[in-house]
Parts: C-alpha cells; sequence; structure tokens
C-alpha cells in the first residue's frame, strides 16, 4: 500500500524533467543585422586625398586631371558585419561609373553606383596671408608675418592714415578687406582671409612709423667751435660753416660718413696748414657732403690746402658749389709748394665755379695725389682738374672728365720733373700748356692725347741719361701729340729727345702742328729731335707706324749715322723736309 505514493512521485518528477527539456530546445536563434550602408568612400593614396559624397546610393568624387583614373584603390567604410563587393582597397577602372554591392549579415544587399570625374578636386582649405607689403612706397616695405600678426616698420614721415597695401593670399582665398584698398593703419586693422572652402581666419595688421629724427644743426663760425670729430647728427644738414675755417699744426679732423655741412657766404670753407688733415671715409650708401648754402657754383671759397699730412684722405666725399673765393677757383685748391698730399678715391666734385680740383701753376709745386680711383668730374665751369707735370701719371681711366665746361684736363708748366710717370687714357684730352721738362722717363699709354698751346713742348734733357719717352699706340688707337688747333702748322715747339737714351721708343703716334720754334740752338725748327750737335749728344731710339704732319720746320732732325730707326713713319705737309740731319 506504501509504494504507490513512491511510484506516482517518480513520474511527476520525469514529466516535469521533460517539459522543462522540451522547452530548452525550443529557444529562437538571434536576429542577424539587416544593415548595409557606406558610410564613407575615399581615394587616400592621391595628394591631396580625396573624400567622395554619399548621398543615398549615389557617391560621386572629384580628382585632379593629373590622376590616373583606371587604377584607383578606394578606402570604404561600411556598416558594422556588412561587406562590400569589389572589396575596400582593390583597385578598379572607374572611366566609367562603377556599382559597389553591400551585403548585410542576414544576406540582403544594397547597391551603390560610384561616379568619379576628373578637374573637380575638393574646395580648397587654405586661408593664409603669403605676403603684405607697401610696394606704392619709395623704397617698397614688406611687412613682418608672425602666425596671424602682421607688423611692419614705416620710414620717418610716411602718412600711415591712407595706405594701399599689397597682399598675397592662398591660391583660391579672399580677403577683406581686399587687397590695393586704402586703409587707415594709424591704428590696427584685422584683415580677414576666406578659403574656398568657407572656412576663414583673421590676421591682426599693426603698422608703426618710425618717429622724425631730431635733427640739430651745429653753426662753426672759428675754429674753436670745429671738433676733432664732426658726427652725422641725422637727416638733413648738420652743420652750417660761415667763416674761413683754419685748421693747422698737426690736427686731424675726422669726419664720418652721412656727415652734410652747408657753407655760407663767399669766403666760408676749410683751410688746412702745416701737417693738418681732413679725413673723410664716407660710403656709397652715406656719402659726405660739402656744399653751399646757396646752391649755386661759388656760393662758398671751397677747401683750400698747404698740408702734407698723408692722413687727408677722402672716400666718397661730394664737393659742390665751391669757387667763390677771391685767391683760387676749384672745389679743392692745392698750393704746390709744400708738398701737399691727399688720396681721392670715389669722390664727386660737381657744379663748382672754375675747376673741381686745381693746383697752383707755380714753378715748384710738389703736390701729390697719394691715391686717385674712380672719381667723377661734372659741371665744374672750367676744367675737371688743372694740374702739373708731376700729376700727370696720377688720373685713372676709371675716373669721369668729360661733363664740365672745358673738356680736357689743364697740365701748367713745371719744374724738372724727377720720377717716371705713366699716363693713362683718359674720355678728355690733356691740355699742355706750356713746357714738360722732364729727367726721367715718361710712358703714354695707347690712346693718350696731349693737346699742346703755343710753344708747348716735351722736354728729355741730355743731363740725365735716364730721361726717355716710350709710346705705346696702336694701329686702331695711336697716341696723339697735336697742337690745340687742329691740322694748323707751328702751333708747338715739340719733343725734344736730347738724353740719348736708347729706350726711347715711339710706335703708333700722331704728331701734328709742332715746330714753332727751335728745340735746340742748332737743328732748327722740328717736330722731333734726336740727340744735339754743340755738345756731341748721340741721338737714340726708335720711331715706327709714326705720322708727322703740320711742322713748321723738319719732320724729324737726328745726325745722320746715330742709332736712331726709323720705320714706315708717314710724313705730310711739313714746311721742310722730312729729315734734316744737323751733322
Amino acid at each position: 500500500m506504501q509504494k504507490q505514493p513512491i511510484f506516482r512521485s517518480l513520474i511527476a518528477l520525469a514529466i516535469l524533467l521533460g517539459i522543462v527539456w522540451s522547452c530548452k530546445k525550443e529557444d529562437p536563434a538571434p536576429v542577424k543585422s539587416t544593415e548595409k550602408a557606406i558610410s564613407t568612400f575615399a581615394f587616400s593614396g592621391i595628394s591631396p586625398a580625396v573624400n567622395a559624397s554619399i548621398s543615398g546610393t549615389t557617391i560621386s568624387a572629384g580628382v585632379p586631371f593629373s590622376v590616373d583614373v583606371t587604377t584607383l584603390v578606394p578606402t570604404i567604410t561600411v556598416s558594422t558585419k556588412a561587406t562590400v563587393s569589389p572589396a575596400s582597397g582593390s583597385a578598379q577602372n572607374f572611366t566609367n561609373p562603377v556599382t559597389y554591392t553591400v551585403t548585410a549579415e542576414d544576406g540582403t544587399s544594397q547597391k551603390y553606383t560610384v561616379t568619379v570625374t576628373k578637374g573637380a578636386a575638393p574646395k580648397s582649405a587654405e586661408k593664409s596671408i603669403l605676403t603684405f607689403g607697401f610696394n606704392a612706397l619709395s623704397p617698397a616695405v614688406a611687412a613682418s608675418i608672425s602666425g596671424l600678426n602682421i607688423t611692419a616698420t614705416l620710414p620717418s614721415g610716411t602718412d600711415a592714415t591712407k595706405l594701399v597695401p599689397t597682399i598675397t593670399l592662398s591660391p583660391k582665398a579672399t580677403v577683406s578687406p581686399a587687397t590695393g584698398t586704402s586703409q587707415d593703419f594709424s591704428k590696427a586693422i584685422t584683415y580677414t582671409v576666406t578659403a574656398e572652402d568657407g572656412s576663414t581666419q583673421a590676421y591682426n595688421v599693426a603698422i608703426t612709423v618710425t618717429p622724425a629724427p631730431v635733427v640739430t644743426t651745429k653753426t662753426i663760425k672759428s675754429e674753436s667751435d670745429l671738433t676733432d670729430v664732426l658726427e652725422d647728427l641725422g637727416d638733413g644738414v648738420d652743420y652750417i660753416v660761415t667763416a674761413d675755417i683754419a685748421i693747422s699744426g698737426t690736427r686731424v679732423i675726422t669726419v664720418k660718413p652721412g656727415v652734410k655741412i652747408q657753407f655760407e657766404g663767399g669766403n666760408s670753407g676749410f683751410s688746412l696748414r702745416g701737417s693738418a688733415a681732413l679725413k673723410m671715409i664716407g660710403t656709397a650708401a652715406k656719402p659726405i657732403i660739402f656744399e653751399g648754402k646757396i646752391a649755386a657754383a661759388g656760393s662758398w671759397a671751397g677747401v683750400y690746402m698747404q698740408a702734407n699730412s698723408l692722413e687727408n684722405q677722402w672716400e666718397y666725399v661730394t664737393v659742390r658749389h665751391a669757387g667763390g673765393g677771391p685767391d683760387y677757383k676749384a672745389g679743392l685748391f692745392l698750393y704746390g709748394y709744400y708738398s701737399e698730399r691727399i688720396s681721392l678715391k670715389n669722390c664727386t666734385f660737381s657744379n663748382n665755379n672754375g675747376y673741381g680740383v686745381e693746383a697752383s701753376d707755380r714753378f715748384y709745386d710738389n703736390s701729390r695725389f697719394t691715391a686717385f680711383e674712380k672719381n667723377i668730374f661734372t659741371n665744374n665751369t672750367k676744367s675737371a682738374l688743372k694740374i702739373t707735370g708731376r700729376q700727370l701719371g696720377s688720373l685713372d681711366s676709371k675716373s669721369s672728365y668729360q661733363e664740365n665746361g672745358q673738356k680736357y684736363i689743364e697740365v701748367v708748366e713745371n719744374r724738372i720733373l724727377e720720377e717716371e710717370i705713366v699716363v693713362q687714357k683718359l674720355d678728355v684730352p690733356y691740355r699742355i700748356l706750356g713746357e714738360i721738362d722732364t729727367q726721367e722717363k715718361i710712358t703714354l699709354n695707347t690712346g693718350v692725347v696731349f693737346e699742346f698751346t703755343s710753344d708747348g713742348m716735351l722736354n728729355f734733357r741730355g743731363s740725365n741719361k735716364n730721361a726717355c719717352l716710350i709710346v705705346n699706340g696702336t694701329q686702331t688707337d695711336p697716341v696723339k701729340l697735336v697742337g690745340y688747333l687742329p691740322n694748323t702748322k707751328a702751333v708747338w715747339k715739340g719733343i725734344c729727345l736730347e738724353s740719348g737714351n736708347a729706350e726711347t721708343k715711339l710706335t703708333y703716334c700722331i704728331i701734328d702742328g709742332a715746330g714753332s720754334k727751335e728745340l735746340l740752338y742748332d737743328a732748327g725748327k722740328t717736330s722731333v729731335q734726336f740727340g744735339e750737335s754743340i755738345f756731341s749728344k748721340t741721338g737714340r731710339g726708335i720711331m715706327e707706324n709714326c705720322t708727322i704732319s703740320n711742322s713748321g720746320g723738319y719732320g724729324i732732325s737726328y745726325r745722320l749715322g746715330d742709332p736712331v730707326t726709323l720705320k714706315d713713319n708717314t710724313f705730310k705737309d711739313n714746311a721742310k723736309a722730312n729729315i734734316f740731319n744737323f751733322k
């Protein structure tokens, strides 16, 4: 009777376990995703990278013309658990639209049409100011750009209230205010640059105008007002000189680059004596200027020099409007008796009454140029220079001499020259005003022109065997030794080669208009004489390819049998015989 309840309980448990097991087997499967979208489609392998535009199931992209669309490799992002065909990273030919199929996890799919167009590049995001400047100013001013800040400093006196900037931008960008538009830069201005894609960037522009310098003009009325160093005091006139200021003893006045001195009154100027000096070394950018307070030739005296200091060195110095004094008419006057010494380099002498530079015509002149290079002489009422025979070898061919009232260099008579000189061709002739008397060698380089005034002469003394003449003319550029009146007989004396130096050689030389008087009392009037007879001085030398014309007497005189060589010379219109043997 007791076994029946236990049996029934076992049956109930079995039924219950069956029900549970049956329920577990019948749980439904998870639902699969239906997402099948393309979220991004890009071509990152080209530069710049291109992100395509996705609108519904239409995808479009523009690439530069230079891109080969037949092998483009797209990078594609799709929905989670979805796949795409053709696959991301797979090269495709996009010459024509390409269909991409996205398959969702549940097997459903969505087709996308991708169209690639050449030349429709994405809009630029560049929005930079590359340069900012004021090109209309002289000189032009370029601003400095640091990040989003633009700064510039403008010259003193610039009106900042109405400046027109020139601006360059990133390609395809625009700026407001626009480039070329006048602005008031006395206050800060914001410039906004807009990129092609519409994005913007703001720049702050701050302009500073250099304050006007404080100019202090000092007046020099006497030597006590003259300091040892004259400084550049700023723009404009630094010093005004109202008298003739003596600089004497061993005093050296140093004038700094950029100094401008104006001289007031016809007698105002500087007078150097003893071993004093004006040491003036300017620069091309900052020359030293001596000028008249009245900008007219002769409004002040000039610089008068009786000093022999080697510290008289002038470089990039301009002297103008001088020549107003009673004793001399020049920008610079060399007295001549005290062995004056001066160096002139890159100096300008202009608009002076008289000469740019004048050396005294004293018989015992002993002044010298210790250097003479690349100087300019212009608009002086007389010649560029008046020099002595001693200075003939100083002038250089790179200086400019011709734009003056007299188109020649005046060379005054001098005592016996005692040093060798080499004379260079200039852009004007040398006008010989008397006798050049030498005991040393004179060399005349190609193209040199000597014009002799009445009874002028070259005399190579027999008392010194070193004296000789070397003429280095060429067929195309001969040396010319002629009268100042062209094609006129007997203007000047001629050339006396008394010394007998065998180095004497005249090549391609034109000698015209000589023979005005006897060179020596035993040979008559002649253009060229070798040696002499009374003291039996032997003539020596060579003349070849020379032309001797319009002599007032003979062409060439020498003792036949002396070692004189004449070759291929031409004689024309000489008053007497071409060759004279004075025996």
